[in-house]
């Protein structure tokens, strides 16, 4: 099990079965925040600074796993470089993908501001070929938000 693999580490939160399942950065005041009604597993990952402290990689904020759905998330709080956020996640996946293997791997983007070009972003080759990446892991997907994303389990 994939949460194995992070569950006695000291940038990690694991065995927890909270209604709600929350990481922020009070610094960017953005939040991402998962509903767990059905009070399903998770394991919290620190990854920036913590798990992965190489200064060389990009990395995103946290990675969070359902330990009983096999569904991985990687989360990046973000100012509006989307991009950047898409590089973030892209290496994270690269780094940490043996400690998750056969994992759906999700992403989810959490924006201060949302940049002009947002709205053309579905359309962009970047854009295009991290989604297709995704894809490759059990069909996962890529979800934005701004300030405040909520998305139910």
């Amino acid at each position: 099990m994939s949460c194995d693999n992070f569950k006695n580490h000291k940038c990690s939160k694991c065995d927890n079965r909270r209604m709600i399942v929350v990481v922020d950065k009070k610094s960017k005041r953005c939040k991402y925040r998962l509903d767990n009604a059905p009070q399903k597993k998770f394991c919290i990952v620190e990854v920036d600074g913590c798990f992965i402290t190489d200064n060389d990689k990009q990395k995103c904020d946290y990675l969070i796993i359902n330990c009983d759905s096999n569904v991985a998330y990687f989360v990046e709080l973000k100012g509006k470089d989307i991009f950047h956020a898409i590089e973030q996640i892209t290496q994270s996946i690269e780094l940490l993908s043996v400690k998750i293997t056969g994992c759906k791997i999700n992403a989810r983007i959490v924006l201060t501001r949302v940049a002009d070009s947002v709205a053309f972003l579905e359309n962009d080759p970047k854009m295009q070929r991290f989604e297709k990446l995704l894809r490759g892991y059990k069909n996962g997907n890529l979800k934005k938000g701004t300030i405040q994303f909520v998305e139910p389990e």
